[in-house]
């Protein structure tokens, strides 16, 4: 018999965690509420009670999902009396490990993998809208400071973190991925006027 949780918001999270497992596990059309209410040993309707539908559930997902990196990202921007080039250092190496530990929980769905992959790059794209937001914000802040040249900070950080996102996907070794975000970091800041 599950463990009695009364409280709704704890409650919430551990249906979502569920659901992430279940819609990874069986993509988002094989998988049912009853899967996702068997894999967190509840009946139905207390699946239904939180979330409408499944449609309403796999948007949740994702919100909750691209929630997972918010505080550490606005709190990184927030650090003014870090230099803006160590902050970006900071946030590739945040995506780094994003991208590493996902692969890490995820490795084991290989069996649907096309739809797999399709999920979690929804749930990845939340993520590298607000990064690149974030990114323009450093970028932004550089550019006041003299520390950067940022002609356009919404476009340089989107060029950035989508070059991430595009590497998401590949079958890349963590080293591998070590360098290639080194690229894309370095390519970023020399198109900032800061070749180092």
């Amino acid at each position: 018999m599950p463990k009695r949780i009364n409280d709704t918001k704890l409650r919430k999270q551990q249906i979502l965690k569920s659901a992430r497992k279940v819609f990874l596990e069986k993509g988002f059309q094989g998988a049912t509420i009853d899967d996702i209410a068997k894999e967190e040993g509840v009946v139905r309707g207390t699946i239904l009670y939180h979330y409408k539908n499944k449609e309403h559930l796999m948007e949740a997902v994702l919100e909750d999902d691209k929630e997972a990196l918010a505080p550490l990202l606005t709190s990184l921007v927030t650090q003014h009396e870090i230099p803006v080039i160590k902050r970006i250092d900071k946030m590739f190496a945040l995506c780094e490990e994003y991208i590493v530990n996902e692969r890490e929980e995820t490795g084991q769905y290989k069996e649907n993998a096309a739809e797999t992959r399709f999920l979690l790059d929804q749930m990845r794209l939340k993520n590298f809208y607000r990064q690149a937001e974030e990114l323009a914000a450093l970028l932004e802040e550089g550019a006041k400071t003299g520390e950067l040249v940022a002609e356009n900070p919404m476009i340089q950080a989107a060029s950035a973190m989508f070059a991430v996102f595009g590497i998401t996907g590949t079958d890349i070794s963590p080293k591998e991925l070590k360098t290639e975000l080194q690229i894309i970091k370095e390519q970023l800041l020399s198109s900032c006027g800061n070749d180092r």
